[in-house]
């Protein structure tokens, strides 16, 4: 069937919210200041993961075949149910006993998500007296092993649904569906456009600071796909809009602006794998100590750039291609390109300093920052300054938080 209120476009999805989001959560946030609980990343016995909003919890199922999720004031439900896929041998059955079930109305429509066969549907039925409305993704378990098939399900009161709209379909798209799904495109992002895309243009990028000295490096022409970079930049919007809503609750802060950072990774690390293949050719494969200088020192000659009026954030593709950024947009992108080396990167922000740079742990002299158990090299993306060099007036680090990205 295909959805008529829910066309398969980013910017139709994205649209359905509405101006009262941060005042719900003002209050929501407020609720919170006794017990907060911090945005993390979980994972099931089944071998799915998911990566809640900050404040969000449990508060029902049996932790396996049945999850249930609530914000704060329990205005809004997520729900992961699995299923044995023998039960339905077709992901439609599972999706029309669910709205049978349920009595919900709604469209549908049939996608791949992670190479698996996957249905988007819209929620609308009654509930406790009450009407909910929200968004159905369901899953089904790869033929011929034991996979789970599983229903996503996220709704909230109907008369709440435009404010809770960024924080449905956040929730829906931090599953994935096994530890790879974790560095891909998530279900919603999946459905709003097919993964992989078709790149059917091509793009120059020059990645001339990474190539041996003195090398007749020739810039690169690599497929490249209007469509995906705009898919990438409203999964940065949707996700800071749902970060705005944590904006003056010191409580949450923090952990909602570390899961802002690594949503968008997981929107974006894989859309540069081929930029990553690219640049790792021309990084020394034995030194990840130069490697890291090469990197930075590429993202220091990228052109400074800010968008006040939306994200204040460049996705990591047109940031990467497009050679342009702030601070925290270079940090990223210098993350994924050494994640390729194997170099464990991370990104470093901080809220006083109002900066962000990238923390990589490899041998060398210089300043180090303490995180996770480990001390990382600093390096600055926005001034041409030495590996494990950062200005004097920045380096109380107290002030400084780290975001691990990558698995």
């Amino acid at each position: 069937m295909a959805l008529h209120s829910l066309p398969r476009r980013a910017d139709s999805i994205n649209s359905m919210v509405g101006p009262s989001l941060r005042a719900v959560f003002a209050a929501v946030l407020v609720a919170l200041v006794l017990s907060p609980l911090g945005a993390e990343l979980l994972k099931s016995k089944l071998g799915y993961y998911v990566e809640l909003p900050a404040g969000f919890r449990q508060v029902g199922g049996d932790g396996s075949a049945k999850v249930s999720f609530a914000d704060p004031l329990g205005g809004m439900e997520f729900d992961v149910v699995s299923f044995e896929r023998r039960r339905y041998p077709q992901i439609s059955d599972l999706a029309e006993e669910t709205a049978v079930k349920l009595g919900s109305k709604g469209d549908s429509s049939d996608y791949l998500y992670e190479g698996r066969k996957a249905i988007f549907s819209e929620l609308s039925f009654g509930l406790n007296q009450e009407k909910k409305k929200g968004f159905a993704i369901y899953v089904e378990g790869r033929a011929g092993g034991d996979e789970s098939s599983y229903a996503l399900l996220a709704f909230a009161d109907e008369s709440d649904f435009n404010a809770y709209a960024d924080f449905i379909l956040s929730c829906l798209d931090s599953f994935s569906v096994d530890r790879g799904a974790l560095r891909s495109p998530g279900p919603v992002s999946q459905f709003t456009l097919a993964w992989p895309p078709e790149r059917a243009k091509t793009a120059t990028v020059s990645l001339a600071p990474l190539a041996d000295p003195g090398s007749d490096y020739n810039p690169s022409s690599l497929p490249w796909s209007d469509e995906e970079a705009a898919q990438e930049a409203q999964t940065v919007d949707r996700e800071y809009k749902v970060l705005c809503a944590y904006a003056d609750e010191p409580n949450l802060a923090k952990e909602a602006w570390a899961r802002f950072y690594r949503m968008i990774y997981r929107e974006s690390s894989a859309r540069l794998d081929r930029l990553a293949v690219e640049a790792s050719e021309l990084l020394p494969q034995d030194d990840p100590t130069e490697a890291a200088r090469r990197v930075l020192a590429w993202t220091q000659g990228f052109t400074y750039e800010r968008d006040l009026e939306g994200a204040d954030f460049v996705a990591p593709l047109a940031s990467a291609y497009g050679a342009k950024g702030d601070c925290d947009s270079r940090a990223m992108v210098a993350a994924i390109v050494l994640e390729r080396l194997g170099v464990d990167a991370i990104l470093m922000v901080s809220r006083d300093y109002s900066h962000a740079m990238l923390g990589v742990d490899v041998p060398g002299g210089g300043q180090r920052f303490p995180f996770g158990g480990k001390d990382y090299l600093v390096g600055e993306t926005t001034a041409k300054v030495g590996l494990g060099m950062i200005a004097a007036d920045m380096a109380d680090w107290t002030k400084w938080m780290g975001v691990s990205l990558g698995n």
